[in-house]
């Protein structure tokens, strides 16, 4: 093997290690919580294992590159894969903040699938191919920007240097979804112009760099957050060990909360969102946030996440 095969057989391995590691913590962490958040964050990681594995075998097999060229069978899968991937993340959006699937939306789950299958089975590969990855980035990007709204308008979910993070990662996404797009016509292109274009068995032609950038990412964020998850699940075992309803109770007496303020807290503790605590204590959103904001201004934090450890410290 060249150095070049050997650095994508080493970069497929690892890869793939980092995306079990993702989907086995976010799964262990769903049985634990039984919040379905995690559990689509375990399918996305685990879609993405799957596509870099089509990838992976695509590089380093001759057979099964001039199969992905040919065979209707395996772009179906691949469309079924780009599909799940992107109903995965509006599905988490969609838990994250009570953002439920518009009428348009689901038409377009159904129409935009049922037309890349049919274009898949009569039309040139490099056309469908093309179409798929156009299709798939212009989603990836509107998911972006749609998340990037929900976080502008949910700040106090979110410290300021978090916020600062996720959105620097939201502008990287867009930007290489553009990116991708370019890439896809790159390559369409060049198959215009020279059909044969890949004769070795190891090509870049089946990889999308932008793409591959964009999964390292999502990694990163998802790892951090599983960290973060972790970290509360532990918290949680800590206090109950030193009885929850004292250390709150001390807690709320130090900082002059109010019996409603700390109903908020508890239910933030297990993880109830905004909406779910207006739903649970029969109180609009707005007057949640402002709950929210006043605890925090009281007991110097700056995101849910700090809550838990605060009552530890204090």
């Amino acid at each position: 093997m060249n150095f070049l095969e050997n650095l994508l057989f080493t970069y497929n391995i690892i890869l793939t290690i980092f995306f079990t590691i993702a989907l086995t913590g976010y799964y262990i962490v769903y049985m634990k919580s039984k919040r379905r958040g995690f559990l689509f964050l375990s399918l996305l990681f685990f879609l993405m294992i799957i596509d870099n594995s089509i990838i992976y075998i695509s590089e380093f097999s001759s057979s099964f590159g001039s199969l992905y060229e040919t065979s209707d069978i395996l772009y179906i899968v691949i469309d079924l894969i780009y599909f799940g991937i992107i109903v995965t993340i509006r599905l988490i959006i969609s838990h994250l903040f009570q953002d439920p699937f518009t009428t348009r939306e689901k038409q377009l789950c159904i129409v935009v699938p049922i037309i890349l299958l049919i274009l898949s089975i009569v039309a040139p590969f490099q056309v469908s191919e093309l179409l798929i990855y156009l299709s798939f980035y212009a989603t990836l990007s509107y998911l972006a920007l749609r998340l990037y709204r929900h976080m502008n308008c949910n700040t106090e979910e979110f410290s300021e240097r978090r916020s600062k993070a996720y959105s620097v990662f939201l502008f990287v996404s867009i930007l290489l979804s553009f990116l991708g797009i370019v890439e896809s016509g790159f390559y369409f292109m060049s198959y215009l112009s020279d059909p044969y274009l890949s004769s070795s068995p190891l090509s870049l032609e089946y990889r999308s760099v932008a793409f591959d950038i964009i999964k390292l990412l999502i990694f990163v964020i998802g790892i951090k957050n599983l960290y973060n998850c972790f970290e509360n699940l532990f918290d949680q075992k800590d206090v109950s060990d030193k009885s929850t309803d004292e250390k709150l109770n001390e807690f709320c007496i130090k900082y002059s909360l109010t019996s409603r303020q700390r109903e908020i807290i508890e239910l933030i503790i297990e993880g109830y969102s905004n909406k779910e605590i207006s739903t649970s204590l029969h109180i609009t959103e707005g007057t949640v946030k402002t709950h929210i904001y006043n605890i925090f201004k009281k007991t110097d934090i700056s995101s849910r996440n700090q809550i838990m450890k605060k009552i530890m410290q204090d």
